[in-house]
C-alpha cells in the first residue's frame, strides 16, 4: 500500500468515528428530552 492509501483509508476511518460520536450525542439527547417530557407528564397526575 502506498502512503497515500494510507493516509486515505486513515482520514475514512476518523470521519466514521466522528460520525459515530455524533450520533451517539444525538440519542443521549433525545434520551433525556424523552425523559423529561415523562417527568413532565408523571408530576401532573
Amino acid at each position: 500500500m502506498s502512503k497515500k492509501e494510507v493516509k486515505a483509508i486513515k482520514s475514512e476511518i476518523k470521519a466514521r468515528k466522528e460520525k459515530v460520536a455524533k450520533q451517539k450525542a444525538k440519542i443521549s439527547k433525545l434520551k433525556k428530552s424523552l425523559k423529561k417530557t415523562s417527568d413532565k407528564k408523571a408530576s401532573k397526575k
